[in-house]
């Protein structure tokens, strides 16, 4: 046989042989592949379930919104486990909701906990230091058990501040006056709808009732991840956190 013959019978053969380890991986890589999305389903189902179920319990726990009460009846969730978890999926977090009007405690994917808020929606003629900032914070170790702002006229307590804002931006209770009683009218937006006509001058605070504004105070550490959402944002947080 010729040089020239041999030379084209062994690149035609290698040419065969390439081929056919290049469809026997990529058939193999599909196989992974399925099995992984199959895999991902099932999780995702799985976690859908979860939620629904914890949300449902949530609802028929929830009360009437009052500034002194806590908003769900059964007391708050033992989170001792999780608050300094190093994975995001056992990781404890806040969502701020501006459009619903609520703060939900959040365990990876799950919301564990539900709260009635009180925060100024971001209106494009809000001013600046009223509005509520929107993205992704942390808390902050900058936190007391009650202020009072003789420039505003009225105080709060138990407020926990966003990291790198000193204490411009925090949870903190429904407001109260100087000789400690509490400011009705602005108590009495907790959790409910807030229009472009009446729009809450929070000055960028998160308002919530006094016992859960305390429990952040005193459960949730430094550090740990905020994501709040604006009023037209209806992405899910958690896909939102689980991607920056």
């Amino acid at each position: 046989m010729k040089k020239s013959n041999l030379l084209q019978w062994l690149v035609a053969a290698i040419l065969v042989c390439v081929t056919a380890y290049s469809m026997v991986t990529m058939h193999h890589i599909r196989q992974v592949n399925s099995v992984k999305l199959h895999e991902q389903s099932l999780k995702d189902a799985r976690q859908a379930a979860k939620q629904k179920q914890l949300l449902a319990d949530q609802k028929k726990r929830i009360r009437p919104a009052a500034w002194n009460q806590a908003t769900l009846s059964g007391g708050y969730p033992d989170i001792s486990k999780y608050v300094h978890a190093k994975t995001l999926e056992n990781k404890v977090w806040i969502e701020v909701n501006i459009r619903k009007q609520r703060v939900y405690i959040r365990r990876g994917p799950y919301t564990i906990y539900t709260m009635y808020a009180s925060v100024a929606k971001n209106y494009k003629k809000t001013k600046r230091y009223n509005q509520t900032p929107v993205g992704k914070y942390h808390l902050s170790k900058n936190r007391g058990t009650s202020y009072y702002d003789a420039t505003r006229g009225y105080g709060a307590k138990y407020w926990t501040a966003l990291k790198g804002y000193g204490s411009l931006y925090r949870f903190e209770s429904v407001p109260f006056d100087a000789n400690g009683h509490v400011l009705k009218k602005q108590a009495a937006r907790l959790g409910g709808k807030v229009t472009k006509k009446n729009n809450i001058k929070a000055y960028g605070t998160i308002r919530l009732s006094v016992p859960d504004a305390q429990w952040i105070e005193e459960n949730l550490p430094a550090k740990t991840p905020v994501m709040i959402m604006g009023h037209k944002d209806k992405r899910d947080p958690w896909r939102v956190l689980s991607l920056e």
